[in-house]
């Protein structure tokens, strides 16, 4: 839910062609070229963009706790996939 409310308050899309970013910023500029990346697949290839594809959204929050040998991407596999009928929140 806040990520759809913060989504729709962002307000209108802001001229950045002045913008100085630094080294700091190194993860806004990675985004960034990945969007443009992905815009012009689209436009001059017709490739989808990652997360179009329905399957991706399928992604929720989970909270665990793991024994000490356990990898968090092998014993949190089911838990991070969204099931219909089974609520959202682990808490």
């Amino acid at each position: 839910m806040q990520d759809a409310s913060l989504q729709e308050s962002m307000g209108p899309i802001v001229d950045r062609s002045r913008e100085n970013l630094v080294s700091t910023d190194n993860g806004i500029v990675m985004a960034r070229g990945r969007l443009l990346r992905a815009a012009r697949a689209l436009a001059d290839r017709g490739v989808l963009p990652p997360g179009a594809d329905p399957e991706h959204q399928r992604v929720r929050s989970a909270a665990l706790v793991l024994a000490p040998d356990q990898a968090y991407k092998d014993a949190a596999a089911e838990a991070l996939k969204a099931r219909p009928g089974v609520p959202q929140a682990t808490v």
